[in-house]
Protein backbone atom coordinates (compact mmCIF):
# COMPACT_ATOMS: atom_id res chain seq x y z
CA UNK A 1 0.00 0.00 0.00
CA UNK A 2 1.10 3.54 -0.82
CA UNK A 3 2.01 6.10 2.10
CA UNK A 4 0.84 9.66 2.04
CA UNK A 5 3.51 11.01 0.48
CA UNK A 6 3.26 12.99 -2.61
CA UNK A 7 5.82 10.56 -4.36
CA UNK A 8 6.31 13.57 -7.39
CA UNK A 9 2.30 13.23 -8.06
CA UNK A 10 2.03 17.09 -8.06
CA UNK A 11 5.24 17.32 -10.50
CA UNK A 12 3.74 14.45 -12.82
CA UNK A 13 0.69 16.21 -12.40
CA UNK A 14 1.69 19.59 -13.89
CA UNK A 15 3.86 18.27 -16.69
CA UNK A 16 0.49 15.83 -17.94
CA UNK A 17 -1.26 19.73 -18.20
CA UNK A 18 1.64 21.00 -20.24
CA UNK A 19 1.53 17.89 -21.87
CA UNK A 20 -2.20 18.25 -22.53
CA UNK A 21 -2.68 22.43 -23.60
CA UNK A 22 -5.10 21.51 -26.44
CA UNK A 23 -7.87 20.46 -23.91
CA UNK A 24 -6.77 23.89 -21.71
CA UNK A 25 -7.53 25.73 -25.03
CA UNK A 26 -10.75 24.00 -25.43
CA UNK A 27 -11.90 25.11 -21.59
CA UNK A 28 -10.93 28.68 -22.45
CA UNK A 29 -12.95 28.38 -25.55
CA UNK A 30 -16.08 26.64 -24.09
CA UNK A 31 -16.12 28.28 -20.56
CA UNK A 32 -15.45 32.10 -22.29
CA UNK A 33 -18.02 31.50 -24.89
CA UNK A 34 -20.45 30.51 -22.27
CA UNK A 35 -18.92 33.67 -19.91
CA UNK A 36 -20.08 36.00 -22.57
CA UNK A 37 -23.28 34.31 -24.04
CA UNK A 38 -24.22 34.55 -19.73
CA UNK A 39 -23.48 37.85 -19.74
CA UNK A 40 -25.44 38.81 -22.65
CA UNK A 41 -28.51 36.75 -21.10
CA UNK A 42 -27.62 38.74 -17.83
CA UNK A 43 -27.77 41.89 -19.70
CA UNK A 44 -31.09 40.86 -21.85
CA UNK A 45 -33.65 40.07 -19.13
CA UNK A 46 -32.05 41.78 -16.07
CA UNK A 47 -32.98 45.01 -18.40
CA UNK A 48 -36.28 43.34 -18.70
CA UNK A 49 -36.19 43.37 -15.49
CA UNK A 50 -35.33 46.89 -14.75
CA UNK A 51 -38.23 47.68 -17.63
CA UNK A 52 -40.84 46.24 -15.12
CA UNK A 53 -39.21 47.85 -12.03
CA UNK A 54 -41.60 50.91 -11.54
CA UNK A 55 -44.61 48.99 -13.22
CA UNK A 56 -45.27 45.21 -12.19
CA UNK A 57 -43.61 44.38 -9.16
CA UNK A 58 -44.75 40.29 -9.97
CA UNK A 59 -42.64 40.60 -13.38
CA UNK A 60 -39.66 42.27 -12.35
CA UNK A 61 -39.20 39.25 -9.78
CA UNK A 62 -39.46 37.02 -12.45
CA UNK A 63 -37.25 38.73 -15.19
CA UNK A 64 -35.07 38.80 -12.45
CA UNK A 65 -34.89 35.01 -11.25
CA UNK A 66 -34.58 34.05 -14.81
CA UNK A 67 -31.55 36.33 -15.75
CA UNK A 68 -29.76 35.21 -12.36
CA UNK A 69 -30.70 31.28 -12.26
CA UNK A 70 -30.28 31.04 -16.41
CA UNK A 71 -27.26 30.81 -16.41
CA UNK A 72 -26.23 28.33 -13.87
CA UNK A 73 -28.82 26.22 -14.73
CA UNK A 74 -27.64 25.76 -18.44
CA UNK A 75 -23.98 25.63 -16.56
CA UNK A 76 -25.40 22.88 -14.64
CA UNK A 77 -27.46 20.75 -17.57
CA UNK A 78 -24.69 21.22 -19.67
CA UNK A 79 -21.88 19.25 -17.42
CA UNK A 80 -23.18 15.88 -18.43
CA UNK A 81 -22.74 16.49 -21.87
CA UNK A 82 -19.51 18.69 -21.66
CA UNK A 83 -18.18 15.42 -19.79
CA UNK A 84 -18.51 13.57 -22.69
CA UNK A 85 -17.33 16.04 -25.64
CA UNK A 86 -14.29 17.50 -23.24
CA UNK A 87 -13.62 16.20 -19.94
CA UNK A 88 -13.67 12.40 -20.72
CA UNK A 89 -11.85 12.61 -23.35
CA UNK A 90 -8.86 14.51 -21.45
CA UNK A 91 -9.26 11.87 -18.93
CA UNK A 92 -8.90 9.43 -21.68
CA UNK A 93 -5.61 11.11 -22.93
CA UNK A 94 -4.57 11.81 -18.76
CA UNK A 95 -4.88 8.08 -19.15
CA UNK A 96 -2.70 7.01 -21.71
CA UNK A 97 0.26 9.38 -20.77
CA UNK A 98 0.27 8.52 -17.17
CA UNK A 99 -0.11 4.01 -18.41
CA UNK A 100 1.93 3.91 -21.35
CA UNK A 101 3.88 7.16 -21.51
CA UNK A 102 2.78 8.28 -25.08
CA UNK A 103 0.02 8.66 -27.29
CA UNK A 104 -0.05 7.29 -30.72
CA UNK A 105 1.33 9.93 -33.53
CA UNK A 106 -0.92 11.47 -36.14
CA UNK A 107 -4.28 12.25 -34.18
CA UNK A 108 -4.92 15.12 -32.15
CA UNK A 109 -5.20 14.81 -28.49
CA UNK A 110 -8.75 15.74 -28.59
CA UNK A 111 -10.10 13.34 -31.64
CA UNK A 112 -8.37 10.89 -30.01
CA UNK A 113 -9.25 11.47 -26.57
CA UNK A 114 -13.19 11.30 -27.84
CA UNK A 115 -12.52 8.24 -29.86
CA UNK A 116 -10.89 6.01 -26.55
CA UNK A 117 -14.07 7.26 -24.93
CA UNK A 118 -16.15 6.35 -28.10
CA UNK A 119 -15.32 3.09 -28.03
CA UNK A 120 -15.92 2.47 -24.16
CA UNK A 121 -18.82 3.98 -23.50
CA UNK A 122 -20.82 4.00 -26.81
CA UNK A 123 -22.60 7.03 -25.81
CA UNK A 124 -22.69 10.01 -23.44
CA UNK A 125 -25.99 8.20 -21.12
CA UNK A 126 -23.38 5.44 -19.95
CA UNK A 127 -21.01 7.86 -19.17
CA UNK A 128 -22.77 9.66 -17.11
CA UNK A 129 -24.71 7.16 -15.02
CA UNK A 130 -21.29 5.06 -14.35
CA UNK A 131 -19.50 8.44 -13.32
CA UNK A 132 -22.78 8.91 -10.90
CA UNK A 133 -23.50 5.57 -9.39
CA UNK A 134 -19.26 6.03 -8.94
CA UNK A 135 -19.46 8.93 -6.77
CA UNK A 136 -22.35 7.57 -4.31
CA UNK A 137 -20.41 4.77 -3.76
CA UNK A 138 -16.92 6.40 -3.13
CA UNK A 139 -19.61 8.87 -0.93
CA UNK A 140 -20.75 5.88 0.78
CA UNK A 141 -17.49 4.21 1.19
CA UNK A 142 -16.41 7.26 2.92
CA UNK A 143 -19.27 8.02 5.17
CA UNK A 144 -19.23 4.03 5.81
CA UNK A 145 -15.52 3.40 6.75
CA UNK A 146 -13.48 6.56 6.92
CA UNK A 147 -13.19 7.27 10.51
CA UNK A 148 -12.45 11.38 9.72
CA UNK A 149 -11.31 12.06 13.28
CA UNK A 150 -8.64 9.28 13.20
CA UNK A 151 -7.00 11.49 10.38
CA UNK A 152 -6.89 14.51 12.81
CA UNK A 153 -4.05 15.46 15.28
CA UNK A 154 -7.09 15.84 17.57
CA UNK A 155 -8.14 13.75 20.97
CA UNK A 156 -11.57 11.87 20.28
CA UNK A 157 -13.31 14.33 21.72
CA UNK A 158 -13.11 17.55 18.91
CA UNK A 159 -16.55 16.19 18.00
CA UNK A 160 -17.61 19.46 16.04
CA UNK A 161 -14.37 19.46 14.31
CA UNK A 162 -14.30 16.18 13.40
CA UNK A 163 -17.74 16.96 12.10
CA UNK A 164 -16.43 19.98 10.13
CA UNK A 165 -13.64 17.81 8.77
CA UNK A 166 -16.03 15.35 7.56
CA UNK A 167 -17.76 18.04 5.54
CA UNK A 168 -15.05 19.15 3.46
CA UNK A 169 -13.79 15.15 3.33
CA UNK A 170 -17.36 14.92 1.54
CA UNK A 171 -17.04 17.90 -0.39
CA UNK A 172 -13.70 16.73 -1.67
CA UNK A 173 -14.52 13.98 -3.16
CA UNK A 174 -15.40 14.81 -6.85
CA UNK A 175 -12.39 14.17 -8.71
CA UNK A 176 -12.25 10.45 -7.23
CA UNK A 177 -14.86 9.22 -9.74
CA UNK A 178 -12.80 10.44 -12.04
CA UNK A 179 -9.83 8.74 -11.16
CA UNK A 180 -11.81 5.52 -10.94
CA UNK A 181 -12.93 6.33 -14.64
CA UNK A 182 -9.76 6.70 -15.42
CA UNK A 183 -8.70 3.11 -14.11
CA UNK A 184 -11.92 1.52 -16.27
CA UNK A 185 -10.15 3.62 -19.40
CA UNK A 186 -6.78 1.76 -18.78
CA UNK A 187 -8.04 -1.31 -17.94
CA UNK A 188 -9.14 -1.18 -21.81
CA UNK A 189 -11.78 -4.08 -21.17
CA UNK A 190 -15.15 -4.89 -23.24
CA UNK A 191 -17.09 -4.07 -19.58
CA UNK A 192 -16.44 -0.69 -18.16
CA UNK A 193 -18.90 -1.47 -15.05
CA UNK A 194 -16.70 -4.59 -13.94
CA UNK A 195 -13.67 -2.13 -14.58
CA UNK A 196 -15.11 0.64 -12.51
CA UNK A 197 -16.51 -1.69 -9.85
CA UNK A 198 -13.12 -3.10 -9.59
CA UNK A 199 -11.39 0.68 -9.27
CA UNK A 200 -14.20 1.48 -6.75
CA UNK A 201 -12.38 -1.46 -5.02
CA UNK A 202 -8.97 -0.98 -5.25
CA UNK A 203 -9.65 2.76 -3.67
CA UNK A 204 -11.10 1.02 -0.85
CA UNK A 205 -8.01 -0.29 -0.25
CA UNK A 206 -5.66 2.11 -1.06
CA UNK A 207 -7.81 5.02 -0.27
CA UNK A 208 -6.02 7.40 1.84
CA UNK A 209 -3.15 9.23 -0.28
CA UNK A 210 -6.11 9.18 -3.06
CA UNK A 211 -8.16 11.09 -0.36
CA UNK A 212 -5.37 13.34 0.98
CA UNK A 213 -4.75 14.50 -2.98
CA UNK A 214 -8.69 15.32 -3.18
CA UNK A 215 -7.92 17.00 -0.21
CA UNK A 216 -4.98 19.07 -0.90
CA UNK A 217 -6.73 20.12 -4.34
CA UNK A 218 -9.80 20.79 -3.08
CA UNK A 219 -8.42 23.52 -0.06
CA UNK A 220 -6.04 24.90 -3.36
CA UNK A 221 -9.03 25.18 -5.43
CA UNK A 222 -10.90 26.79 -2.47
CA UNK A 223 -7.58 29.15 -2.25
CA UNK A 224 -7.48 30.31 -6.33
CA UNK A 225 -10.82 31.06 -6.41
CA UNK A 226 -10.86 33.91 -3.54
CA UNK A 227 -7.53 34.92 -5.16
CA UNK A 228 -9.84 35.32 -8.28
CA UNK A 229 -13.05 37.04 -6.67
CA UNK A 230 -10.04 39.40 -5.33
CA UNK A 231 -8.70 40.17 -8.64
CA UNK A 232 -11.11 40.51 -10.80
CA UNK A 233 -13.59 42.17 -7.97
CA UNK A 234 -11.12 44.96 -8.00
CA UNK A 235 -11.74 46.39 -11.58
CA UNK A 236 -15.59 45.16 -10.63
CA UNK A 237 -15.89 48.00 -7.99
CA UNK A 238 -14.36 50.40 -10.16
CA UNK A 239 -17.01 49.89 -12.64
CA UNK A 240 -19.63 49.88 -10.14
CA UNK A 241 -18.42 53.49 -9.25
CA UNK A 242 -18.29 54.67 -11.98
CA UNK A 243 -22.00 53.45 -13.20
CA UNK A 244 -23.99 54.08 -10.23
CA UNK A 245 -27.12 52.03 -11.06
CA UNK A 246 -28.44 49.57 -9.10
CA UNK A 247 -29.04 47.06 -11.49
CA UNK A 248 -25.47 47.35 -13.63
CA UNK A 249 -24.28 46.60 -10.27
CA UNK A 250 -25.99 43.57 -9.22
CA UNK A 251 -24.78 42.19 -12.87
CA UNK A 252 -21.17 43.18 -12.18
CA UNK A 253 -21.14 40.80 -8.97
CA UNK A 254 -22.64 38.09 -10.34
CA UNK A 255 -20.37 38.63 -13.57
CA UNK A 256 -17.17 38.27 -11.05
CA UNK A 257 -18.23 35.34 -9.40
CA UNK A 258 -19.39 33.83 -12.58
CA UNK A 259 -16.54 34.04 -14.08
CA UNK A 260 -13.98 33.42 -11.26
CA UNK A 261 -16.35 29.95 -10.98
CA UNK A 262 -15.75 29.40 -14.94
CA UNK A 263 -12.00 30.00 -14.86
CA UNK A 264 -11.87 27.34 -12.07
CA UNK A 265 -13.37 25.11 -14.48
CA UNK A 266 -10.99 25.63 -17.46
CA UNK A 267 -7.69 26.09 -16.36
CA UNK A 268 -7.64 24.69 -12.04
CA UNK A 269 -10.20 21.41 -12.56
CA UNK A 270 -7.43 19.94 -15.24
CA UNK A 271 -5.06 20.42 -13.34
CA UNK A 272 -6.83 18.86 -9.95
CA UNK A 273 -8.10 15.54 -12.14
CA UNK A 274 -4.34 15.26 -13.71
CA UNK A 275 -2.80 15.45 -10.16
CA UNK A 276 -5.96 13.02 -8.64
CA UNK A 277 -5.34 10.84 -11.57
CA UNK A 278 -1.37 10.37 -10.45
CA UNK A 279 -1.71 9.57 -7.14
CA UNK A 280 -4.47 7.13 -7.78
CA UNK A 281 -2.37 5.19 -10.53
CA UNK A 282 0.67 5.13 -7.79
CA UNK A 283 -1.35 4.14 -4.82
CA UNK A 284 -2.82 1.19 -6.95
CA UNK A 285 0.37 -0.11 -8.58
CA UNK A 286 0.80 -3.87 -7.89
CA UNK A 287 -2.16 -3.87 -5.89
CA UNK A 288 -4.50 -6.69 -6.44
CA UNK A 289 -8.45 -6.61 -6.36
CA UNK A 290 -9.46 -7.58 -3.00
CA UNK A 291 -12.15 -9.94 -2.92
CA UNK A 292 -13.45 -9.20 0.80
CA UNK A 293 -13.47 -5.17 0.40
CA UNK A 294 -15.71 -6.27 -3.03
CA UNK A 295 -18.17 -7.64 -0.33
CA UNK A 296 -17.79 -5.38 2.26
CA UNK A 297 -19.03 -2.82 -0.32
CA UNK A 298 -21.58 -4.70 -1.51
CA UNK A 299 -23.51 -5.40 1.70
CA UNK A 300 -23.43 -1.50 2.37
CA UNK A 301 -23.95 0.14 -0.98
CA UNK A 302 -26.73 -0.89 -2.89
CA UNK A 303 -25.32 1.41 -5.82
CA UNK A 304 -22.77 -0.35 -5.82
CA UNK A 305 -24.57 -4.00 -6.01
CA UNK A 306 -26.11 -2.30 -9.40
CA UNK A 307 -23.54 -1.76 -10.81
CA UNK A 308 -22.61 -5.88 -10.72
CA UNK A 309 -25.72 -5.63 -12.29
CA UNK A 310 -25.28 -3.21 -15.18
CA UNK A 311 -22.21 -5.08 -15.08
CA UNK A 312 -23.67 -8.36 -16.24
CA UNK A 313 -26.49 -6.68 -19.05
CA UNK A 314 -23.29 -4.57 -20.42
CA UNK A 315 -21.56 -8.37 -20.79
CA UNK A 316 -24.56 -9.90 -21.95
CA UNK A 317 -25.17 -7.14 -24.55
CA UNK A 318 -21.49 -7.00 -26.22
CA UNK A 319 -21.06 -10.62 -25.95
CA UNK A 320 -19.50 -11.79 -29.42
CA UNK A 321 -18.24 -15.36 -28.44
CA UNK A 322 -16.85 -16.23 -25.28
CA UNK A 323 -16.70 -13.18 -23.10
CA UNK A 324 -16.13 -13.70 -19.46
CA UNK A 325 -18.85 -11.72 -17.12
CA UNK A 326 -17.51 -12.23 -13.82
CA UNK A 327 -18.04 -8.76 -11.93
Amino acid sequence: MSSLKDNGAFKKAFGLLVKTTPFLGLNIIVYGGFFLAAVLWLGIFGGIAVFFSSRIELLTIIFFIIAVAGPFAVLAFGKRYLLYLVKGAHIAVLTKYITEGEIPEGKSQIAYGREIVQQNFRDVSILFALNKMTDRVVRRFTRRFVRIVDMLPLGGGATKIARWASTIVNQSLSYIDEAILSYAIAKDGKNVWTNARHGIILYAQVYKPVLMTALKVWFLGKAFFMVLIILLGIPGIILMMMFDTGWFQVITIISVFLLSSLIIRAVFDPFATAYTLVTYHQSIDGVEVNAEWDERLRSVSGTFRQMTDRAKDFAGQNRTGEIRTDS
